[in-house]
């Protein structure tokens, strides 16, 4: 975007409302929305995806009862990414370990990385298993 009006005069007052426009479209699209009777809710998925169990039990019922379906399929496919993205980092930082000499202070912290990053890996999956079935214990 130009920070230059239509007769090229700069113009930041237009730049900065055309910015603001144009995040707060962007952050529409990162919310899953739920309406229901006595009230909605809106769920920023960068911020508040993947979550712990005991959250995920309470919401994903919420989510598949009262969201729409594109924005259940949006937060589908985003837990999906960020678990194939955990997923290599688990890998990439386990070789890393593998490769180091055992118990030195390196090996201890990329095996510290690994073992967070196999923890937002599982949290996702968890998550992904809960909202394809309503948050129900198997």
């Amino acid at each position: 975007m130009e920070r230059r009006n239509a007769e090229g005069y700069h113009d930041p007052t237009a730049y900065g409302g055309m910015r603001m426009a144009e995040q707060k479209a962007e952050k529409e699209t990162e919310t899953v929305k739920m309406v229901y009777k006595n009230g909605r809710m809106e769920l920023c998925i960068h911020e508040f995806f993947p979550c712990r169990l005991a959250v995920a039990r309470k919401v994903f019922p919420l989510i598949r009862r009262f969201a729409k379906e594109d924005d259940r399929e949006k937060l589908k496919q985003f837990l999906r990414i960020k678990a194939r993205e955990h997923s290599g980092k688990v890998k990439a930082f386990s070789e890393k370990a593998e490769s180091l000499t055992a118990k030195s202070e390196e090996w201890h912290f990329y095996r510290r990385k690994a073992r967070e990053e196999q923890i937002i890996y599982n949290q996702c999956v968890k998550n992904l298993k809960l909202l394809e079935n309503g948050g129900k214990r198997e």
